[in-house]
């Protein structure tokens, strides 16, 4: 039978790596083209087949950097989907310095690094290059100076090659200068990581069904059949949701056996500093290993003051995630480690075991990161968004924009007055009293209603402002967006920043899609996917964080892989079966949400897991206003002033208290000294601005001189 066996495996690809021989065999079998390890035991006239094949993760690849805090995720996705796992993890808390430079490397395809680190050879080169160009203009200097008439053929050559060497000079040492400081920020890049990053290899194997055969023909059928299937796990549970799919986790199959016997039967003892010091003979061991170690950063890596590479602390991750599964603290005592600096956010009340309990869910923006919000029609998804802007209103450095491609936003203005939702206040302990309106500034181009837009975008990145897409065409719609999104980015990248600095909420953002717009604005939606992308998949080292609400993962394309994957927050409200798969990967079971009531929502985050919440309501009205009605809000008694500065504020106090006192209009000049502003130009912005949105009126007043006054619209006798 070995024979035959034998036969099988070469004529399927395969050839014996290894062999075991005590009391019972074992021999190993490699197919390098599947990257496929089968081990094949012969019991006399039977035998028993195994498959395995082996992945080791990937700190950093073309496709980008694999982020340590989906580690946990990562876990749970392994043990949902597969019946028999193999997880080995090693750490070496000190690297050497080809490890420090292979990792620069790694970094350099991400674009967070130069691209085109300079070698020695080459800064010598141009240096030999200088020294010969300047030689050759001391020669031609000499030269000229022999000249008795400048003004002969001979004198005007040399000048003009002078002048010539000259700028190739400046252009040499200039190109000397960047390529000596980007060879300086290497080194000191390499130190760094030698001082502050740990080498770690994370290596998982799968296994396929064990085969019992006792002919020739079911060895090859069950041959078959283990190569088939672990081909479509690789390709549909591996390829699929990992490597840049719906976990930002990039992982490799392993192509050397040996190493991963190594690492799985040695314990991971091939310590880095220990394989360099074995010498040029272990050239080979040393380069396989180095393949497969990933460098993680143990504190911030900095350079001039600047973040290179954040922390990862990628061993106390996966050791936390082992002590998670051994005592499971409660999701209440987790939130309470959050500090007032992490900017918690009440959105409602934990549940637990089926019942709302008395604890508070609060949502830590700044540990958020980014957040994904889903659900269908009457989930609660806007009354959830809402009540995360109503709560981040209370930092006031924290800035706000809010993209909405309708007009529900418009509602922060005015308090909420509907009985429905007044009714459900004292079930989370609120007064219906606290309705209230938020001060932002309001914009709507396609009707010209609220302020208009500023010609720099990025300036929506400042303060608090609505921006209402309403009446735009797709096109128009997502090419707006592009641009805010654009400027806003191109604006907070110039400083970057460990503390949150802007929220961004899009709501609706399936209307900003490629997909969800006409055939003719597909451009268009590709753009606005784009900048979103962008900005999830950078703006958090700049202190943006964006808050996505949408009805399913799948109305992004599979080239947002940013959307998927750097939300680190994700809400799942009531969906259908489209977004149950996705939901599962970070739930367990995600036919839970086909079960949620309405304002219920699940929240993950690997800091705290999966924790269902029952959403609070909104101080503020969620409702999608027509435009007339917009109009009319913008200028009503019940949006406490949101649509106007502060110094128009102000003014407008002044105004009604003098009219209320006096009965009659407060003359301009006498506005300017009330108000301690000097300059009558900034007093008739202040009074347009007033009288634009229809709180006053202004009129000459029949006396000397006829002086020009100003009367709020709503009082008495304003005519």
């Amino acid at each position: 039978m070995d024979s035959v066996f034998t036969e099988v495996f070469e004529q399927q690809g395969f050839h014996q790596i290894g062999s075991i021989s005590h009391r019972i065999q074992v021999n190993a079998w490699w197919n390098p083209d599947a990257k496929l390890q089968v081990l094949e035991l012969p019991l006399g006239s039977k035998a028993l087949l195994k498959g395995s094949k082996s992945y080791f993760m990937q700190s950093v690849t073309e496709q980008g950097e694999t982020w340590a805090r989906e580690i946990g995720p990562l876990q749970n996705y392994l043990e949902a989907h597969f019946p028999e796992l193999h997880i080995k993890f090693s750490y070496f808390r000190d690297i050497t310095d080809t490890l420090a430079a292979a990792q620069i490397q790694r970094k350099t395809q991400t674009q967070s690094f130069p691209t085109d680190i300079p070698t020695v050879e080459q800064i010598a080169e141009l240096q030999q290059q200088l020294g010969r160009l300047q030689f050759e203009q001391a020669s031609s200097d000499n030269l000229l100076s022999l000249c008795s008439n400048d003004s002969d053929l001979l004198g005007s050559y040399i000048k003009s090659q002078s002048r010539s060497m000259r700028k190739e000079k400046k252009l040499l040492q200039e190109e000397i200068k960047s390529k000596t400081e980007k060879r300086a920020l290497y080194q000191n890049l390499q130190k760094e990581y030698m001082r502050n990053a740990s080498a770690a290899c994370f290596v998982f194997s799968l296994c396929s069904n064990s085969h019992v055969i006792t002919t020739p023909y079911e060895f090859q059928d069950a041959l078959s059949s283990i190569v088939k299937e672990m081909a479509d796990m690789h390709r549909y549970q591996v390829t699929q949701k990992l490597c840049g799919g719906r976990l930002n986790i990039h992982v490799t199959e392993s192509d050397e056996p040996a190493m991963v016997w190594i690492e799985e039967w040695f314990g991971g003892g091939l310590s880095p500093r220990q394989i360099l010091r074995l010498g040029e003979d272990f050239r080979l061991l040393r380069e396989a290993t180095e393949k497969h170690t990933m460098i993680t950063p143990n504190i911030d890596i900095t350079i001039n003051e600047a973040i290179k590479d954040d922390q990862k602390l990628l061993a106390s991750r996966v050791v936390s995630i082992l002590m998670a599964r051994l005592d499971v603290p409660n999701a209440a005592e987790k939130l309470k480690d959050f500090s007032e600096s992490t900017l918690p956010a009440n959105i409602g009340m934990i549940i637990n075991k089926g019942r709302i309990t008395d604890n508070p869910f609060n949502l830590p923006l700044a540990k958020c990161n980014h957040t994904y919000l889903s659900g269908t029609t009457g989930s609660g998804k806007s009354f959830l968004g809402r009540v995360i802007v109503e709560e981040a209103t209370q930092y006031e450095g924290l800035n706000i924009l809010i993209l909405d491609p309708a007009n529900q936003s418009a509602g922060l203005l005015v308090p909420e007055d509907r009985e429905s939702v007044l009714s459900l206040y004292p079930d989370f302990n609120m007064k219906s009293s606290l309705a209230r309106g938020f001060d932002f500034k309001y914009y709507c181009p396609a009707f010209s209603i609220g302020r208009q837009l500023p010609c720099d975008l990025s300036v929506l990145g400042n303060g608090r402002s609505i921006v209402s897409f309403k009446g735009l065409d797709d096109r128009k719609r997502c090419k707006l967006f592009c641009e805010i999104l654009n400027a806003v980015f191109d604006e907070y990248s110039r400083e970057e920043s460990t503390t949150l600095r802007l929220l961004i909420v899009v709501e609706e953002a399936q209307r900003f899609t490629k997909k969800r717009v006409a055939e003719d604005a597909a451009s268009a939606g590709q753009q606005a996917e784009n900048a979103l992308d962008r900005i999830v998949r950078e703006g958090r080292k700049y202190g943006c964080y964006v808050n996505i609400q949408s009805q399913s993962i799948k109305d992004f394309s599979r080239d947002s892989a940013s959307i998927r994957q750097n939300t680190n927050t994700k809400i799942f409200l009531h969906n259908s079966d489209r977004e149950i798969d996705y939901a599962a990967d970070f739930i367990g079971d995600g036919r839970q949400i086909t079960r949620l009531q309405p304002a219920t929502a699940i929240v993950y985050n690997s800091l705290w897991g999966a924790v269902p919440v029952k959403i609070r309501p909104p101080l503020s009205k969620v409702w999608d206003f027509s435009p007339e009605d917009t109009q009319q809000l913008l200028t009503s008694e019940e949006t406490p002033l949101a649509v106007l500065s502060t110094d128009a504020k102000q003014l407008l106090i002044i105004v009604r208290q003098h009219y209320n006192e006096n009965n009659y209009g407060l003359n301009i000049s006498n506005a300017g000294e009330l108000l301690g502003v000097t300059s009558k130009r900034q007093i008739q912005q202040l009074v347009d601005e007033l009288e634009h949105k229809g709180f006053v009126k202004t009129r000459k007043f029949r006396g000397r001189g006829n002086p020009r006054i100003i009367e709020p619209i709503s009082s008495k006798g304003a005519d």
